[in-house]
């Protein structure tokens, strides 16, 4: 038992060893930049601090102007008087302006009867006019003016430049300097000497620790970033001497404290390589006589390769963050030695642990990987080998499922954010519990604040969404849900705003059902009594001809009544022949470069002679140049003989009706006007329906399916029919597609 315990001390002190051992040489790389220099005045913090002494020198004390003198030395060139007088434009549009900028003012006390006011603010513009006259007119006016604005620019420099005034002071107690002015001869100095050599013999007593050459380009310093410095550059030019630091100089303690610091990390540098070296030279036989049997050796053994590099790769991590964050404390033990003594001390500590166990589970790892076939049956027990197959698969699936959250950018961005939210809490709480930083924890209650509210969002989507499921499941069962809310932007009002339109779809489509259901009816009705009448004629007049008693005349007046409705029967047969026929897809268009004005042309050449006759007046406006568009002529001319028909049986006696062709960016419009005969009802999309007609008392010839035919046509086209009324005006137009440079003039 003493011989175990022995064992492990000794184990954990040789950890300890070298965690030591390694950390100097960290804290050398660490800290080398800084203290590896042969002095304080070496280093880059303290050439900042001479560099920032040189812009304060020359900002308060080289070349410097006194305020009034700046004032004095200010010039106005011509140049600068004609930008002045025009920086808001001409002296017209000036003396506009002003006027501009009273008249409504004036306008309106005189309207309310106020002549006093309006009387002052007449005299402010004419005050105003007359001071705008003067600055044009006279040149000492206006360099009066531009000599003030630049004197109190020079004040807002001066005064701007107080706040750097205390700097200065301060570095005035760091540093001594012999400046002189190499154009001038002007020399500025706080040694308390007169003439150059003195000045230098007084740099060679040992009453300094550190003295050098120095230049100060003045037209780069401090002032430069003060407001106003333009006014002043004119009277900066370079100096040349010496700075230096004195015995008594508050630098002389950066220096000491400098050297201490510097020679304590290469004592515990050299101190910490030394034993390094004898750790290392004892590594092997302290590793070699640790006890394999314990309980967590053998429970370490039984765990898959993957689950011991993950160990070994966590404790190695936290040893070297907590060797590097020692070194990065160094200089803070000589601030508060207690606090950060004490935090080293820990870290030390727990890196020694740390490092053991690291030790310990590196030479199981060893002992047992001693051969690539060892390794291959480690690795074949490995979590990440037995559920490779399951992780591809789930990998695939979630990056699919990564890609479906950004099918609506907004769902993808809001999860991403919810995510960041609550993981960044998460480390930040954990950063502030290990740093013991007050900045961290009022961050860490910030983002939860954000989380909470976050959460609070998340559950009102959630509820949102629930919503949404239960009138889906209500539409696919059937029953017509309650309308959702529609609020904000995102992809679940999205789909809110979709469920709404199904459930207006399915609405409509029951309603458009029910329409259909009528007009099945009606269509039976209306082919019953559209066949049922011409044949009822043929079968009348039929018997009548059976009759012995008929006249040869009556019998010929019979026959042309029997081949009248039988023609009529014929056309109304083939119309809704040809209307099943298109509608059911099995129409084939002769698409080719037809010339539609030549096509309406031929359409009311036909009916000619009947629009002669006819007590309608018709106006035609066609093109003088031909339109062509891609078209099967036969069927196109099949609807516009149909719509002049329309016109010639439907128009009122004693109006006009008008034909019209209109072309406009590709596209062709042709217009089909005229007054009806018959009372029309305000929906025309009626008329499209089939056995439809303007007279609803349906005395008229025709098969009542001429527009629903038409209209078929036209959609063959990709084009439109579209039919308007206004009162008893009827207007239908017809727009097709042109071909693109087809249009000839």
């Amino acid at each position: 038992m003493d011989t175990k315990w022995r064992s492990k001390t000794r184990f954990i002190l040789f950890a300890l060893l070298l965690v030591i051992g390694l950390s100097g040489p960290l804290t050398l790389l660490n800290q080398g930049s800084y203290y590896l220099q042969r002095d304080y005045f070496s280093t880059q913090e303290f050439r900042q601090e001479l560099n920032q002494f040189s812009s304060h020198l020359s900002l308060f004390e080289l070349n410097s102007l006194s305020q009034q003198e700046a004032k004095t030395s200010i010039t106005v060139e011509k140049d600068e008087i004609v930008n002045y007088r025009n920086q808001f434009g001409s002296l017209t549009n000036q003396v506009n302006s002003i006027h501009d900028e009273y008249e409504t003012l004036i306008q309106d006390a005189r309207a309310g009867n106020n002549n006093t006011v309006a009387n002052f603010y007449a005299a402010q513009r004419d005050s105003k006019v007359e001071d705008l006259m003067k600055l044009f007119q006279d040149d000492e006016s206006a360099i009066a003016q531009i000599r003030k604005e630049k004197e109190h620019k020079i004040d807002r420099y001066y005064r701007l430049r107080e706040q750097y005034r205390p700097e200065y002071n301060r570095l005035l107690d760091e540093f001594d300097y012999y400046i002189r002015n190499t154009s001038k001869g002007k020399v500025h100095s706080n040694m308390n000497v007169e003439g150059e050599r003195p000045a230098r013999n007084k740099l060679s007593d040992r009453g300094y620790v550190y003295a050098t050459d120095y230049t100060i380009d003045t037209t780069n310093s401090l002032h430069s970033s003060i407001e106003g410095h333009e006014l002043l550059a004119a009277s900066f030019s370079p100096y040349q001497g010496w700075i230096a630091v004195s015995k008594d100089s508050p630098l002389q303690e950066a220096a000491k404290r400098y050297r201490w610091e510097q020679l304590i990390l290469f004592a515990y540098v050299l101190t910490s390589s030394v034993l390094l070296v004898v750790s290392l030279t004892r590594f092997k036989s302290i590793m070699s006589t640790r006890d394999e049997a314990s309980w967590w050796a053998i429970g370490y053994r039984k765990l898959p390769l993957d689950v011991k590099m993950l160990f070994i790769s966590g404790t190695a991590a936290l040893t070297v963050s907590l060797l590097s964050n020692f070194a990065s404390y160094y200089p803070s033990v000589y601030d508060i030695p207690l606090i950060y003594g004490g935090k080293l001390l820990v870290s030390l500590t727990i890196a020694a642990i740390s490092m053991a166990l690291t030790l310990l589970q590196g030479k199981l790892l060893v002992n047992g990987l001693r051969s690539w076939n060892e390794v291959g049956k480690e690795w074949s027990h490995s979590l990440l080998h037995r559920s490779g197959s399951r992780v591809k698969a789930s990998f695939v699936q979630t990056m699919n499922q990564f890609k479906d959250s950004f099918i609506y950018k907004s769902t993808g961005i809001r999860l991403s954010l919810f995510t960041i939210i609550f993981i960044g809490s998460g480390f930040i709480g954990g950063w502030a519990a290990f740093t013991n930083n007050d900045t961290l924890y009022a961050l860490l209650a910030l983002t939860t604040a954000i989380g909470i509210a976050a959460f609070f969002l998340l559950f009102r989507q959630l509820g949102y969404l629930n919503r949404i499921a239960k009138a889906a499941d209500e539409l696919a069962a059937g029953r017509m849900p309650d309308a959702l809310p529609q609020s904000g932007s995102g992809v679940i009002t999205s789909l809110a705003i979709n469920i709404n339109a199904l459930r207006q779809g399915v609405s409509m489509l029951q309603n458009e059902q029910a329409k259909s259901e009528r007009l099945k009816t009606e269509l039976i009705t209306n082919v019953s009594h559209d066949l049922r009448t011409p044949l009822t004629s043929i079968i009348t007049y039929t018997e009548l001809l059976k009759s012995e008693e008929v006249t040869m005349e009556e019998r010929a007046a019979y026959v042309e009544i029997i081949d009248q409705k039988s023609k009529r029967l014929k056309t109304m047969i083939d119309d809704l022949f040809e209307v099943s026929t298109m509608t059911s897809g099995n129409a084939n268009l002769l698409l080719q470069k037809t010339d539609l004005v030549q096509l309406m042309q031929q359409a009311v050449g036909e009916h000619k002679e009947a629009m002669d006759n006819s007590d309608v007046q018709f106006r035609i406006s066609l093109p003088e140049y031909p339109i062509y568009s891609p078209a099967d002529g036969q069927k196109l001319w099949r609807v516009f003989d149909n719509l002049i028909g329309n016109m010639l049986k439907y128009s009122l006696n004693h109006t006009r009706a008008y034909i019209s062709m209109q072309l406009s960016e590709q596209k062709v419009t042709i217009t089909f006007k005229n007054v009806s005969n018959y009372e029309i009802n305000d929906n025309a999309e009626e008329l499209f329906e089939r056995f439809k007609r303007g007279d609803t008392s349906r005395h008229t010839e025709g098969s009542g399916l001429g527009l629903a035919i038409a209209k078929t046509i036209v959609d063959l086209h990709e084009g439109r029919l579209i039919l308007e009324t206004d009162g008893d005006l009827f207007k239908a137009s017809v727009i097709l597609k042109v071909e693109e440079a087809s249009v000839g003039i």
